[in-house]
């Protein structure tokens, strides 16, 4: 069996991953939003659908 010391340290571990992944999402959203401005879309090649969705 596992002492209480052992078995504290992956559960703190996997509440640290679930913090931080649920940031995630919003910093790819705002990543995604700022490619896709117009002066961004000149600048960079971002596969052109972006620019058509935005042309239209």
């Amino acid at each position: 069996a596992l002492s209480r010391k052992e078995w504290d340290v992956p559960l703190r571990v996997r509440a640290l991953v679930m913090t931080i992944s649920l940031d995630l999402p919003k910093q790819i959203l705002a990543a995604q939003n700022e490619a896709l401005k117009p002066d961004n879309l000149k600048k960079e090649d971002v596969g052109g659908v972006g620019y058509l969705a935005m042309a239209t």
